[in-house]
């Protein structure tokens, strides 16, 4: 029974661990296109490579390729405007066609940290070309960022193109260890893989816990019934049970005051 109680207290510890919240991170003001900064770290995009050309489109079209490049900027279609952040093309191209996204004056594009730990984030930056068609949609990068050691230094794909009624958003995957250059500081808090699966543990060892509970008392019962005993007495260790609250009383008054004077101790 004592080895139960134990369980049930490093279940219910595992089990409130952080699972994957979200952390807080403003954009930087004087350059909110490539940093943010959250609670004791900041994130900045200039620690890659940019820009990144020929980007796959991993959509059944196959026909389009992109370059990302958020700082520096570059000039998407040729036409002098250095302004872009992402960039659409046709395959074997030499020039881009439209601007997928814009730094703007005044521009705040939208970082949301998934995990600290590993990594992952997400940014989006809008102000692109309108799409031209029966309605102007205008055109937004989101770009997710994440650690994954499986890829690689850094791969880089278009995912998908999802849509509003006013945004055509063209959904960006950057993978790699190098993601993990983009993160300064120390900081800690709310984020993700280690929290989750303290968080799974939790809950299994809680399971575990409560069938061997139900098993221990109903066996426990049956076993007591088919000795003859009836009533109270039918629960397993019913001594124990009537004790436990006082037992726990004096336990907690031993813990807060080792040398507590009672009448049937010992004196230190």
């Amino acid at each position: 029974m004592t080895l139960l109680v134990c369980c049930l207290a490093v279940a219910i510890a595992l089990a409130t661990c952080p699972v994957g919240e979200a952390v807080d991170c403003t954009p930087d003001a004087a350059d909110p296109y490539c940093k943010c900064s959250g609670s004791g770290f900041t994130l900045d995009l200039s620690k890659l490579s940019f820009p990144m050309h020929q980007i796959p489109d991993t959509q059944e079209y196959g026909t389009y390729e992109y370059t990302f490049s958020p700082c520096p900027t570059v000039d998407c279609n040729g036409g002098g405007d250095s302004s872009g952040v992402a960039c659409q093309e046709f395959v074997g191209s030499s020039g881009g066609e439209v601007f997928v996204a814009r730094k703007v004056p005044d521009g705040q594009p939208a970082w949301s940290v998934a995990s600290l730990n590993p990594l992952e984030f997400t940014v989006t930056y809008c102000d692109g070309d309108l799409t031209g068609g029966v309605e102007d949609l205008e055109r937004c990068a989101i770009v997710t960022f994440k650690d994954d050691g499986s890829h690689g230094d850094l791969d880089a794909s278009m995912e998908k193109e999802t849509s509003t009624d006013t945004q055509l958003s063209y959904n960006f995957m950057l993978q790699g260890k190098d993601i993990s250059k983009v993160r300064a500081g120390a900081g800690g808090g709310g984020g993700g893989g280690s929290g989750t699966a303290a968080g799974v543990v939790g809950l299994v060892l809680i399971s575990v816990f409560i069938v061997a509970a139900l098993t221990y008392f109903i066996v426990g019962m049956a076993v007591n019934y088919s000795r003859g005993t009836r009533g109270c007495e039918m629960v397993p260790n019913a001594t124990f049970w009537r004790d436990l609250p006082l037992l726990i009383k004096d336990g907690f008054l031993f813990m807060i005051s080792p040398c507590y004077n009672r009448e049937h101790y010992e004196k230190f």
